[in-house]
C-alpha cells in the first residue's frame, strides 16, 4: 500500500509542473481562438488533468475549456473537480446533460456528485438508472461522505456459499465484464450477510473441485458502514489492504473500499486540516467572485478580530507599568511568540494523532506528562539565552531579562498542556479540532505570555 501512496505522490508532483506547462499552451491557444489545438490537447490529458486545467482558469477561459471537453470524458473530469468549481459547470447543465455525463460513473463517485446536486436533479438522475445500481446508489447515499459507508464502491462481486471454485469461474465467465478494480469476491448466505472472501488470484492456481470455503479469507473482518474515514484509512495501514469489505449494523454486505480511495480520502484529510487552519475550505473554488470570497473569510476574520480585542484587553490592563518601562513593549512579542511556537508544535502534534487514531483517551495522560516535560527542558534552555540576550541587545537590566525568560519559560509550559488539552476539549464537544484549535492557541499564548511578563514586571519593578 505504501508503495502505491509513494507512486502517487510522485505523480501528483510531476502533475504539477506539467499542469503547468499545459495551462500557459492552452491559455495561449485560447487567445488565438485555436479550437482544433485545444480540442487535441484535451485528447491527450487524463480527466485528472484536465480538471486540474480547469480550477486553475478564470471562470471565462474555464467555461470555454469546458464546452469543448468530450463528452464521453465529462463525468470523469467532474468527479476530479473541487465541488465550488464542479458545480458551476454543472449548473450549465441541464438535467439530461447531467444524465449522459454521470451514466457511466462508478456509484460511489456518483454519489459524490448527486450530494451537491438540488434533490429534482439528483431524483432524475437516480431513475435513469436501472433498478437494482438506484439501490446501491441509495445506500451509499444514506451515509456521511467522510464515513465508510460514503466510502463504499457497492459496485462488486458477491456469491453465496456452498460452490466450488469450478462453479465461481463458470459464473465469472458468464459475466460481460467484472467490475473495476475486482481483486476479491465476496461470500455471504442467503441473507446477504458477510462471511469471508475470496483472492481472484487464487481461483488460478487451486483445484477447481475444492469448496471455496476451503479457500476463503475469514480473518480479515469487515468495516462498518459507520466508521468514520479516519478509521478507515487507520485499517489499511495497519494491515496492509488493497480492498476491505463494508458492512451495514446487521453485517450485511454493502460494498468495498479499496486502496485509491483511502489515498484520496488521505490527501482530501490533509488539504482539509491545512485549509481548516486558515478557516477556509478546500473545496473553494480558488477564482470565486471577488465578494463571495470576502464574505467566506469574513467570519473567520471576524472570530480573529474578537480574539484580538481580548489580548489587546490583557495588555490594556498593564498600560501604567509600560508606559513607565518601555522597554517591556520591545520584549513582549518574544515572550507570546515563542509560546504561540511551542504550543502549535504540540497542537499539530495531537491533531495529527488523533486524526490518525494514534493519540487516544488511553495515552492521553502519559502524552500530556511528556509534552509537558519536553516544554520544561526547551522552556528553560530558551529562557536562558533569552534573559542573556535581553541584557546584551537591549542594555537592560538583569530583573528584566529574568523576568523575561521566567515568563517565556511558564508560556512555553502552559502552552504544551493548552496544545494537548484543546484538541480533545473540542473533539468531545464535537467541533473539528482542526478547525479552532489555531486561534484558541494563539489567543492563549498571548494572553498568557503578556499577562505573566507584564503582571511579573509590575510585581518585581514597580
Amino acid at each position: 500500500m505504501f508503495l502505491f501512496i509513494f507512486d502517487r505522490v510522485d505523480r501528483v508532483e510531476k502533475n504539477i509542473s506539467t499542469t503547468e506547462k499545459n495551462l500557459i499552451q492552452l491559455l495561449h491557444d485560447l487567445e488565438a481562438e485555436k479550437s482544433i489545438g485545444i480540442q487535441n490537447k484535451l485528447s491527450s490529458l487524463s480527466p485528472f488533468e484536465i480538471a486540474r486545467l480547469l480550477e486553475a482558469m478564470e471562470p471565462r477561459n474555464r467555461n470555454i475549456l469546458w464546452r469543448m471537453v468530450e463528452k464521453e470524458d465529462e463525468g470523469e473530469v467532474l468527479k476530479e473537480l473541487v465541488e465550488d468549481v464542479r458545480q458551476t459547470l454543472i449548473d450549465q447543465m441541464d438535467t439530461n446533460e447531467i444524465i449522459a455525463a454521470t451514466q457511466d460513473l462508478e456509484l460511489d463517485d456518483l454519489a459524490d456528485i448527486l450530494n451537491d446536486l438540488p434533490d429534482q436533479i439528483t431524483d432524475e438522475v437516480i431513475r435513469a438508472l436501472d433498478r437494482q445500481d438506484q439501490i446501491r446508489l441509495e445506500s451509499v447515499m444514506s451515509y456521511d461522505e467522510d464515513s465508510a459507508g460514503g466510502l463504499t464502491n457497492p459496485n462488486i462481486l458477491s456469491i453465496r456459499r456452498g460452490l466450488n471454485i469450478k462453479s465461481l469461474i463458470r459464473y465469472l465467465r458468464s459475466l460481460e465484464k467484472l467490475p473495476e478494480n475486482t481483486n476479491y469476491i465476496y461470500v455471504i448466505n442467503r441473507n446477504n450477510e458477510y462471511i469471508g472472501s475470496v483472492r481472484l488470484v487464487d481461483l488460478f492456481t487451486e483445484d477447481t473441485e475444492i469448496p471455496i470455503e476451503q479457500i476463503m479469507d475469514s480473518q480479515v473482518g469487515p468495516i462498518s458502514a459507520s466508521s468514520s474515514a479516519e478509521q478507515v484509512i487507520s485499517t489499511f495501514q495497519n494491515l496492509d489492504l488493497i480492498s476491505l469489505p463494508v458492512v451495514d449494523d446487521e453485517n450485511k454486505l454493502l460494498g468495498e473500499i479499496t486502496v485509491d480511495d483511502v489515498v484520496d480520502a488521505i490527501q482530501d484529510q490533509a488539504n482539509s486540516e491545512i485549509f481548516n487552519m486558515a478557516g477556509l475550505d478546500d473545496e473553494d473554488d480558488i477564482f470565486a467572485p471577488i465578494f463571495v470570497s470576502s464574505r467566506r473569510r469574513a467570519v473567520w476574520l471576524g472570530a480573529n478580530l474578537l480574539t484580538a480585542f481580548v489580548v489587546a484587553s490583557a495588555v490594556s490592563l498593564f498600560q501604567s507599568t509600560i508606559d513607565q518601562i518601555v522597554i517591556l513593549a520591545v520584549l513582549m512579542p518574544i515572550v507570546a511568540s515563542m509560546g504561540g511556537v511551542a504550543g502549535n508544535q504540540t497542537l499539530i502534534l495531537v491533531i495529527r494523532g488523533i486524526a490518525m487514531g494514534r493519540i487516544q483517551a488511553s495515552n492521553a495522560v502519559r502524552l500530556l506528562s511528556k509534552e509537558m516535560m519536553v516544554a520544561l527542558v526547551n522552556g528553560t534552555f530558551w529562557a536562558i539565552i533569552v534573559s542573556v540576550f535581553a541584557v546584551l541587545l537591549f542594555q537592560t537590566t538583569w530583573e528584566i531579562g529574568i523576568i523575561v525568560g521566567i515568563s517565556m519559560l511558564l508560556n512555553i509550559f502552559a502552552s504544551a498542556i493548552a496544545g494537548v488539552t484543546i484538541p480533545f476539549l473540542l473533539k468531545k464537544i464535537g467541533i473539528d479540532p482542526a478547525l479552532a484549535s489555531g486561534v484558541m492557541m494563539t489567543t492563549l499564548t498571548d494572553v498568557l505570555g503578556f499577562v505573566t511578563f507584564l503582571g511579573l514586571a509590575t510585581l518585581i519593578l514597580l
